[in-house]
C-alpha cells in the first residue's frame, strides 16, 4: 500500500503499484525549452506529510522529502559532470501506517539530469518496504535512443538481476524528475505539456495540464499557487480512472505545496510541512 503513496507523491505522484498502460515505446518530437536560471537551487529541501483516506479510515502514513544537490560518488555514472544535477527522494512510513499493515517502508529514489536541456540520464530505486527490498536503475543512452532497466532483487544475494533494453526518446524523463521539469515551465492557464516518461524499462506518454490561480494554506503557510492536471489515469499511465492535481507556487520558484490524488474511492493528500 504504501509503495502506491511513495510513490505518488513524486514525479507528478505517478504510483507505480497501480495497474499500468503498457503502451508501445513512441519518440515524441517534443524539444522542451528550459527557463534558465532553473527554479530551484543546489541544496534545496522540501519535507512534506503524505494522508490518507477511505470510508473511515484516515490519517497520516508517511513523510517525503525532496532535495536537489551535485551528483555524489555512490550514484555518479559515466555520464556525471558538472552539468549534471542529482535529484533525490526519500519515503519514509509513520503514524498508523506501520501498525495498519505491519509493514515499515524507507523507499529512495534518484535521478540524475542534464541541467541544460534536463533531460534524464540515470534513474535509481532503492525499495525498502518489509520483505521487499530492490535495486532498480535505468540508464538512458540519449545517443543510440535506447533504455537499460536493471532490476536486482537484494533478498537474493548473488541473483542475477533482471535486464531488459528497450527504445527511448533521446530526450526522456523518469517519475521524480518530471515533477522539476514541470517546474522550468512557463504554466499558463490552458498550457498542455507533453512529457514522456521512462519507469521500468518502458515508456509513458503523459501530458500535464496548467489550470486555474488560486490561494491555499498548508502547515508550512499560505500560497498564491497554479493548478496543475497530471493526465496519467484512464491508460494514459494507469489503467484505472481516477484523478491527480498538483499545487505549485505561482512565482518564479513553482514549488509543490500541496497534491490530491483520487482513485477507487480513496484520496491521498501530499502538504508541504516545511523548507529548512
Amino acid at each position: 500500500m504504501f509503495k502506491t503513496i511513495s510513490l505518488l507523491t513524486i514525479g507528478l505522484l505517478i504510483s507505480l503499484s497501480l495497474s499500468s498502460a503498457q503502451d508501445a515505446p513512441k519518440k515524441i518530437a517534443f524539444t522542451p525549452v528550459i527557463s534558465q536560471p532553473l527554479p530551484f537551487k543546489i541544496g534545496e529541501t522540501l519535507i512534506y506529510e503524505v494522508n490518507f483516506s477511505k470510508l473511515i479510515i484516515a490519517g497520516t502514513i508517511g513523510e517525503l522529502k525532496l532535495s536537489v544537490s551535485r551528483p555524489t560518488e555512490s550514484s555518479s555514472s559515466s555520464s556525471s559532470g558538472p552539468e549534471m544535477l542529482e535529484l533525490r527522494a526519500e519515503a519514509v512510513s509513520k503514524g498508523f501506517f506501520p501498525t495498519l499493515f505491519g509493514v515499515k517502508v524507507k523507499d529512495r529514489f534518484i535521478s540524475l539530469v542534464n541541467q541544460t536541456d534536463f533531460g534524464v540520464h540515470a534513474s535509481t530505486k532503492l525499495l525498502d518496504e518489509g520483505k521487499i527490498r530492490r535495486e532498480q536503475k535505468s540508464v538512458v543512452n540519449r545517443e543510440a535512443g535506447r533504455v537499460t532497466y536493471t532490476d536486482r532483487d537484494l533478498t537474493k544475494g548473488t541473483g542475477e538481476p533482471k535486464v531488459k533494453e528497450k527504445p527511448s526518446p533521446k530526450w526522456v524523463q523518469d517519475l521524480l524528475s518530471s515533477l522539476y521539469f514541470v517546474r522550468t515551465q512557463p504554466l499558463k492557464e490552458g498550457d498542455l505539456i507533453p512529457i514522456p516518461v521512462s519507469d521500468g524499462g518502458e515508456v509513458y506518454n503523459i501530458e500535464v495540464v496548467a489550470g486555474k490561480r488560486e490561494e491555499i494554506k498548508t502547515a508550512a503557510g499560505k500560497f498564491k499557487v497554479i493548478q496543475l492536471n497530471a493526465k496519467v489515469f484512464d491508460g494514459r499511465y494507469i489503467r484505472r480512472s481516477g484523478e491527480m492535481l498538483v499545487w505549485v507556487t505561482d512565482d518564479a520558484q513553482r514549488i509543490p505545496v500541496h497534491a490530491r490524488v483520487k482513485t477507487s474511492g480513496t484520496t491521498i493528500t501530499v502538504d508541504l510541512k516545511r523548507m529548512p
